[in-house]
Order: structure tokens, then sequence, then C-alpha cells
């Protein structure tokens, strides 16, 4: 580690060029592929391994084509709390209902209601066999 801290700003931008072309060697892209598949022109690209300044949006789009995003922003862990760390430190309150439930309105299962009320007693077809053309 102590190498890198020597660096000047400009080296470490060389360094991280020639590694990217490294890359996109060992995975036979071209500049223009690379390009192409990150959505940039392939002068960015020939920027970036060339060590000059570029957009960080640039690079982004760039790393991203890489598969290597996610290695870049480990860079900067994320140290924020989790919900369990939250809850666990009394910074999140235990959530409640707002209101009481509602109770299902009589006129949605009124159907449903008189059906199962509706016994064989009541009904004349169970009483008697049916016949063809009773009902005219």
């Amino acid at each position: 580690m102590a190498i890198y801290k020597a660096q000047t700003d400009e080296s470490a931008l060389a360094l991280l060029g020639k590694r990217m072309a490294a890359f996109r060697i060992r995975n036979n892209w071209t500049q223009a592929q690379l390009a192409q598949i990150s959505g940039v022109s392939k002068g960015t690209v020939e920027r970036i391994e060339r060590g000059d300044s570029v957009q960080v949006l640039n690079l982004v789009k760039v790393l991203r084509a890489c598969n290597m995003l996610e290695t870049f922003l480990s860079i900067f862990p994320d140290d924020s709390p989790s919900p369990m760390q939250l809850l666990q430190m009394g910074q999140i309150k235990n959530r409640h209902r707002a209101s009481s439930p509602h109770k299902k309105s009589t006129s949605e299962n009124s159907v449903a209601d008189n059906s199962a009320q509706y016994s064989a007693a009541e009904s004349p077809a169970k009483n008697k066999p049916w016949v063809w053309d009773e009902d005219k």
C-alpha cells in the first residue's frame, strides 16, 4: 500500500488506464467494442486507457460494461446501520395499525350469506323429482 501513497494523481490514472486496457485485451474486445457496449465514445475509452481525465459518469458506464462497477463501489463500503441495528438502538419504533380493520359490508356478501342460509327443505325441487317441460 505504501507504493500507492507515493503516486501522483496522474500516475494513478495512468495505472488505472493500463489495467483497464489489459482487462479489455484479455476479453478480446477492441476499444470500439468496449465503447459500444458501454455507451460511450471510442475517444472516451482511449482517454481512460491513456490515463487522461474523463467524466465520472463515463467511467461508471465503462466499469458497468466490464462488470466491475460493484468492485468500484465497494471502495467505500456502506456503513449505515442495518434496519435490525436501528431497531436494537431504539431508533425505529414498533409499527401500529392506523385504524381498526374494516368489517365486510353486507351488500357485497348478501348473495353468499343468503345462499348459506338456504335450506334443502325450502327447495321444491328437492321434494319431488324434476319432470321435463314442468316449468311451462
